[in-house]
């Protein structure tokens, strides 16, 4: 899995020390017989990871998975907080599950100018939402990475995209058309690049080896991440599935008309993991536009191009200035790193200030902590056999 995602996953269990946690690995739904052992002595939260309900988009799980937890949750005695991400995508099932386990609130990375499109009152109630980011600096990964300076760097510029589908709007071909733009205009440059677009996790580059990545180069492309348009019930994508499998070649603009033709981009994008990222292994950043969420300084921390990419001149221009480059990596790493302003340690003691005190109603007990951390050692255990005879290596 992507290092972004355990991070994010464990961060709770390691850095807050005054509570005990517990994961629980709901890999294909992890159906009711695997739940019957909880009982309401056990919690005084429950913590729904985006990891967990990104399984909204697997319609052979997710009906089933909803009935449990509601089954299990909803009247249980304890908080429950669900941590969302791509909450643009099949937002009316967040829902269901916000509604359906009578969750205290819902942290999103969407911004604050979008709630009322994703989470309006009339469809949540009272469920508090506040806005959090996609990721947080590990400072583990300080320690281990080896970083050269800007000279003595193999590539000049890397960058990896996901294609994303139409339903995404125009901010989600952005990622794609900045690969396509970088190759034509650097193909007879004397700048070493390594710039792909990727297809899920083909040609992805992953682990600790995306790190390796970034530090051997000098400069990165970039943007925010997200989608134009909320597809609250998953039509949008529906429709492009099918118009796409009978007109492969077909234009975003031919596809809009056809599946969503009178939808407008209505969100605003948001900073991805990859921007930590990036300051971590002290690589110059080129990204598009001058709103990072007040976290990057424009032309300080990283170099802009215009979203029109009318300025893509100077910007390589300024991209071929080794020592220009790297003054500014190293500003953004003194700004974002080395003030531990966006450390997955802070993240968790802020979380945990606005979730508020745990009453600890149900009391510390080793022996039912053993007998949970037993419970779900035999579930994650169970998981990874099939995880592994899935891929072929059991």
């Amino acid at each position: 899995m992507r290092n972004t995602i355990v991070d994010h996953a464990l961060s709770f269990q390691k850095y807050d020390t005054n509570n005990e946690y517990f994961y629980f690995n709901v890999y294909n739904g992890r159906f009711i017989e695997d739940y019957s052992w909880i009982d309401k002595t056990m919690f005084d939260m429950v913590i729904f990871h985006y990891s967990a309900t990104a399984l909204r988009g697997a319609e052979g799980h997710w009906g089933n998975f909803l009935q449990l937890m509601v089954s299990i949750w909803k009247d249980y005695p304890c908080k429950k907080i669900i941590i969302q991400q791509d909450d643009y995508t099949l937002t009316g099932r967040i829902w269901d599950l916000a509604l359906g386990v009578n969750a205290d609130k819902i942290y999103t990375i969407m911004r604050e100018c979008d709630y009322s499109v994703l989470y309006p009152k009339s469809k949540i109630g009272n469920i508090k939402i506040k806005t959090v980011l996609t990721g947080y600096v590990e400072e583990d990964y300080l320690d281990s990475l080896f970083l050269q300076n800007h000279r003595n760097r193999k590539r000049d510029v890397v960058y990896r995209a996901c294609k994303l589908p139409y339903e995404y709007g125009k901010h989600g071909l952005l990622k794609a058309e900045l690969a396509s733009c970088f190759q034509d205009k650097l193909k007879n440059s004397d700048l070493v690049c390594d710039l792909a677009s990727t297809n899920d996790d083909n040609g992805a580059i992953l682990g600790n080896s995306w790190f390796d990545f970034l530090a051997s180069s000098r400069t990165v492309i970039g943007c925010l991440g997200g989608s134009g348009y909320a597809d609250i019930t998953g039509e949008y994508g529906n429709k492009v599935r099918e118009y796409t499998k009978l007109h492969p070649d077909a234009t975003y603009e031919e596809t809009k008309a056809v599946c969503f033709p009178d939808a407008e981009e209505n969100l605003t994008g948001m900073i991805s993991p990859r921007i930590f990222d990036a300051a971590i292994t002290k690589t110059c950043q080129i990204l598009v536009g001058e709103d990072y969420q007040g976290i990057l300084i424009p032309n300080v921390d990283y170099i802009v191009l215009n979203r029109d990419f009318s300025n893509i001149d100077q910007v390589v221009t300024k991209m071929k200035d080794v020592d220009y480059c790297e003054e500014i990596a190293n500003t953004c790493y003194e700004h974002v790193i080395k003030s531990q302003k966006y450390t997955y340690k802070k993240f968790i003691e802020w979380i945990m200030k606005d979730i508020g005190n745990v009453d600890h109603a149900k009391g510390f007990s080793s022996d039912l902590s053993k007998y949970i951390e037993k419970m779900c050692k035999k579930n994650n255990d169970k998981v990874w056999t099939e995880i592994l005879m899935k891929e072929g290596k059991l």
